[in-house]
């Protein structure tokens, strides 16, 4: 849905009114973070207290600008916090490389709690805390719940979800009855993603599904066909992440050494590199690994080359099978991008795993 964001000033009071009733009922909302990882924030802007992981759900408040109000709650191992009254909060993260929250005791991870961090304490189970902290999380990170006379989201390759694609949607702004033509909800120009849940990006009409767009994203409509609109959006991306005849950040580094990723760490992250590793063996990372998420799997090799030291590889979960088939001592051949270019722990690179291909012992 979208919603005409020209000729703001001359709206008439009563959508003002209209406008508050809707950021109220946003209080009672619920929000998945949809990144890899999502910075929770102690006010908006502010410092951060935790980063909180994919597929999180969060209760949202407040809204101010394009942040969210956001309760983190989970379980914290007991000995990694200590009693400590201030700010209005019980507790404080005292394990020096922080500690991970769970939603369980043992549970999964659903947030990294930075050393410091204020919480508050709801109960206790053995020697785990279960524990409460308010803070703010930026909205477009965020997969909201449908408002509740919304209806969820389908597929959209299924015959359902093309025929919900396909019908008419109520747009907001100049319309009949406010002075503007009705047809001038057609015309081009800059509009903004209204509705709590965004609006799908297709590749065409009856195309796949590019991306989502946030609520409160400006769009430029170029042209119509039926009751779709085809639009602009601009915004801005890690480079690193991009893969482009024209960007520094698509050459593949084939010949630099480990000591050359150290002695500049930013300047290499995020950049790819294609090294020949000795696979050693596929493992676990613990929870004093800080460049890992807990129980995350990742190569242990030696190289690149016939460097001596260590190279850790992040394995994404459905290529752990194709690793686990690899024999101890096998040379293989990785194109990874640089996660660290000098872990904190040893001091060895860091890539999340791209490709992996077999190469015959020199």
């Amino acid at each position: 849905m979208l919603k005409h964001s020209s000729r703001l000033l001359r709206r008439p009071a009563g959508c003002v009114l209209i406008v508050l009733a809707a950021a109220g009922a946003l209080d009672a909302q619920t929000g998945t973070v949809r990144v890899a990882r999502e910075n929770f924030r102690s006010t908006p802007s502010g410092p951060i207290l935790a980063e909180v992981v994919a597929e999180t759900e969060l209760p949202l408040g407040a809204k101010q600008d394009r942040w969210r109000e956001a309760t983190l709650e989970g379980w914290v191992w007991g000995p990694s916090v200590r009693e400590e009254r201030e700010e209005g909060h019980d507790l404080v993260v005292s394990a020096r490389r922080g500690e991970n929250l769970r939603a369980s005791p043992n549970g999964p991870i659903t947030a990294r709690l930075r050393p410091g961090m204020r919480l508050d304490r709801l109960e206790s189970r053995d020697r785990w805390i279960r524990v409460r902290r308010v803070g703010w999380l930026w909205e477009p990170s965020l997969e909201l719940e449908p408002a509740a006379d919304e209806p969820p989201p389908l597929p959209p390759g299924t015959p359902a979800g093309r025929a919900r694609a396909a019908a008419p949607a109520p747009v907001t702004g100049p319309a009949a009855g406010s002075g503007t033509p009705a047809a001038a909800a057609g015309a081009r120009g800059e509009y903004t993603v209204a509705g709590p849940g965004g609006s799908t990006l297709l590749e065409s009409p009856q195309g796949d599904t590019l991306a989502r767009v946030a609520p409160g994203a400006s769009v430029q409509v170029l042209s119509r066909e039926g009751n779709l609109a085809r639009v602009r959006v601009e915004g801005w991306t890690f480079a690193a992440s991009l893969v482009g005849a024209d960007t520094a950040a698509a050459t593949v580094l084939h010949d630099i050494s480990t000591a050359e990723l150290a002695e500049d760490p930013e300047r290499y992250r995020g950049r790819l590199v294609d090294w020949s590793i000795q696979f050693i063996a596929i493992q676990q990372a613990e929870r004093f690994r800080t460049d890992f998420l807990e129980g995350e799997p990742f190569i242990l090799a030696r190289g690149p080359g016939d460097e001596p030291g260590f190279v850790y590889v992040a394995v994404p979960p459905e290529r752990v099978d194709e690793v686990r088939r690899l024999a101890p001592l096998q040379r293989v051949r990785v194109l990874g991008r640089v996660r660290a270019a000098k872990s904190a722990l040893t001091g060895a690179p860091v890539l999340d795993l791209l490709e992996l291909r077999a190469e015959r012992d020199r």
